[in-house]
């Protein structure tokens, strides 16, 4: 099959779903450069701050499952438009917030916007995955990477031209709008009928993958919010050399994303998100256990590089799930993953507190190599596009 050319409109379909995740990608770069504003616009100390930021991740973790339902019901092509457009609406109210009461009433709705949109717009990724020849989920995951780093691009040239923050984020939000109506026009119309997959509780298997993207969204999180703090506080880095490390550590996981897809072809999905565990592992581990910046950034690197394949196979086996409709199924997955983005940060602070940074990020190591040990099993036999699966609706 891989031998076949791919049909015009489902190559359209691959790029209009890739372009929604880089704009999805855009917007959270482009917000999160911004919150050094916003802390100063509303004049909030780090710890309102840190609840008010709270906000966005409990919308979406509130929110996806609803959604996951509504794309089975009314299709992800018309959810994720639905979303795109809410989200564009809201998105100048984080500008005009002004006290920890407004901007966490504006980062629950935003971020219940923006987790519905990520839950429709994998949802649609995987039907276009399983319409076509080939892996595209991780690739797609990597877009949003690249799209992250461009909206703090974006951010950089705004700041420099001394455009407002409130001028910023109305020009991103009719550009959404745009980019809406192109969407509605361009995705896969895909809808797989709901079958009875109202709000209940997950089976078994799928709590066995949320799980997994649990401890590795967990450890990206923490990563992500704790690497430059042990590097200055820990390794007495200099600030530059933070900085390099959680740069390397993105760079690393947008990488491992764009070649995620033809690594599962090659080693299986279960077999690579071992791997990565155990890649992941190593690398923090020598980061934790080598008091010297140069092998500390190198540590990061691997952390970066095992980790990042991992949510989009876990998000590609919730949605592939025998007599599950794959909005569900991702909802679920993706619920479980927030969780552990929201909950480990705080849950390392704390643990720091009492026994150190070091000894914290420790757990992370054990919770990698647990995650190895039951990647093959939960995942499952690797996914293998013989065939074009037909879509219920095609343009």
């Amino acid at each position: 099959m891989n031998s076949l050319v791919e049909p015009p409109h489902l190559r359209r379909a691959r790029l209009a779903v890739a372009y929604s995740f880089l704009i999805h990608g855009v917007m959270f770069g482009a917000w999160a450069s911004r919150i050094p504003a916003i802390k100063d616009q509303t004049g909030l100390d780090s710890t309102h701050l840190g609840f008010a930021l709270l906000a966005a991740s409990g919308g979406a973790v509130l929110a996806m499952s609803f959604a996951g339902v509504m794309a089975g019901r009314f299709g992800s092509r018309a959810v994720t438009v639905a979303m795109l457009l809410g989200y564009a609406v809201w998105v100048p109210s984080l500008a005009l917030a002004n006290s920890f009461v407004t901007l966490t009433a504006a980062l629950l709705l935003v971020g219940a916007f923006q987790g519905s949109m990520d839950v429709a717009m994998n949802s649609n990724g995987l039907a276009v995955e399983q319409a076509g020849t080939r892996p595209i989920i991780s690739r797609l995951h990597g877009t949003w990477s690249i799209g992250s780093f461009l909206g703090a691009l974006v951010t950089i040239v705004a700041v420099s031209a001394g455009v407002s923050l409130l001028a910023q984020f109305c020009l991103l939000a009719v550009w959404m709008a745009v980019s809406a109506a192109v969407l509605s026009q361009t995705m896969l119309p895909h809808r797989q009928p709901a079958g009875g997959s109202g709000l209940r509780r997950p089976p078994r298997r799928l709590l066995a993958l949320g799980f997994l993207i649990f401890c590795g969204m967990l450890a990206e999180g923490s990563a992500g919010d704790w690497s430059g703090v042990y590097m200055r506080t820990s390794v007495l880095s200099t600030e530059q050399q933070a900085a390099l490390t959680l740069g390397a550590f993105s760079v690393a996981m947008a990488v491992s994303r764009l070649v995620g897809d033809r690594m599962t072809e090659l080693l299986g999905a279960g077999r690579l998100v071992t791997l990565g565990a155990v890649l992941g592992a190593a690398g923090l581990g020598m980061a934790l256990g080598v008091h010297l910046a140069v092998p500390s950034i190198i540590g990061f690197t691997m952390l970066g590089l095992g980790l990042g394949a991992i949510v989009p196979i876990c998000l590609r086996a919730g949605g592939s799930q025998p007599g599950i409709p794959s909005g569900f199924g991702i909802a679920a997955v993706s619920t479980m993953g927030y969780a552990g983005l929201l909950t480990g940060p705080p849950i390392i602070g704390t643990v720091a507190g009492v026994v150190g940074l070091r000894a914290a990020l420790g757990m992370v190591v054990l919770l990698l190599v647990v995650l190895a040990a039951t990647a093959g099993r939960a995942v499952g036999a690797p996914v293998t596009i013989t065939e074009p699966a037909v879509p219920t609706e095609l343009p």
